[in-house]
């Protein structure tokens, strides 16, 4: 019998791997390396990598992907025999995040095909996100039963920052893959870092950094909001600090053009996200079926 302590165990180490996993293609993004091993799946023809700095990051991307994949299968299986009865639709959220992960296997060999053309690299990140957002949901709605946070304000507010965060992630890669970030090394704007320029590949400098003034603003609000909330504060704190970091990162990116920030704030921005989504997740209710059953049958009965 499998006890659904082993089951959260593998569900929020699976979604650690997948973080890993997105961190580690920040790495091999702003390294250059994505072309270290130019064929998939193999790596120059053979299944080790060559004793070259950008086929070993690029590597070790892959491998820890296979271990992703691992844990992601092991995770969907536990999923349907633990949960197929309490809560069905965490077995279905596991499930969606195998589905996700195939089509971003499929989709990463599209993307060394096309020599890592701009428009899939954006894509191949938004899918990588989902699909540690599916895992996220998996683990979090798999922890004990609760009632969730009874102000409804807070729960849209908490899932209107969680998406305008994953938007917010996607203009920043939209930057990275127009290769804005090499003409606006200024900062919080581009010329001087007080010039407003739309010109060519700036204007995704400015539709990222006016976003991220925007949608910053919210999610310093709703953070606020969830510390006022005893199951929410210890995630809202520590997201709180990663945000502040990620700001100070993001800064460092554009005046430095530092590989090690731009790793950096590729890492941080997933840890933004993962934050903000758990929060969102936390504020929702969790029961299982046969306790809601029983309740709804007890509130039927003829007084």
């Amino acid at each position: 019998m499998v006890s659904i302590g082993l089951f959260r165990r593998v569900a929020f180490l699976t979604a650690f791997f997948a973080y890993l996993q997105i961190a580690l293609g920040g790495v091999v993004r702003v390294t250059g390396s994505g072309l270290g091993c130019p064929d998939w799946p193999l790596c120059h023809g053979r299944p080790y990598p060559a004793a070259d700095v950008h086929s070993i990051i690029e590597y070790s991307h892959r491998t820890v992907g296979v271990i992703t994949g691992i844990l992601l299968i092991a995770t969907v299986a536990l999923a349907w025999v633990v949960f197929r009865n309490q809560r069905p639709l965490l077995a279905w959220l596991a499930t969606a995040s195998l589905i996700a992960i195939a089509a971003e296997g499929a989709l990463g060999g599209v993307v060394v095909a096309n020599e890592l053309a701009p428009w899939l690299v954006v894509v191949h990140l938004g899918l990588a996100m989902i699909i540690l957002g599916f895992l996220l949901a998996t683990a979090v709605m798999s922890l004990p039963a609760t009632a969730g946070v009874q102000g409804r304000s807070v729960r849209r507010l908490a899932g209107i920052a969680a998406a305008a965060t994953y938007g917010l992630m996607l203009t920043g890669s939209t930057v990275v893959a127009s290769s804005a970030d090499e003409g606006c090394h200024a900062w919080p704007l581009c010329g001087n870092g007080f010039a407003l320029s739309f010109t060519g590949a700036d204007a995704f400098s400015m539709l990222h950094r006016g976003s991220v003034l925007l949608i910053g603003a919210l999610l310093v609000y709703v953070l606020i909001a969830a510390l006022g909330e005893v199951s929410l504060r210890p995630i809202a704190i520590p997201t709180i600090i990663v945000l502040a970091l990620q700001v100070a990162v993001g800064a460092g990116a554009a005046l430095t053009e530092s590989a090690l920030f731009n790793g950096l704030h590729v890492a941080i921005a997933t840890l933004v996200w993962a934050g903000m989504l758990s929060i969102a997740l936390m504020t929702l209710p969790r029961a299982d079926r046969e306790r809601s059953m029983s309740r709804l049958a007890v509130e039927k009965r003829p007084a």
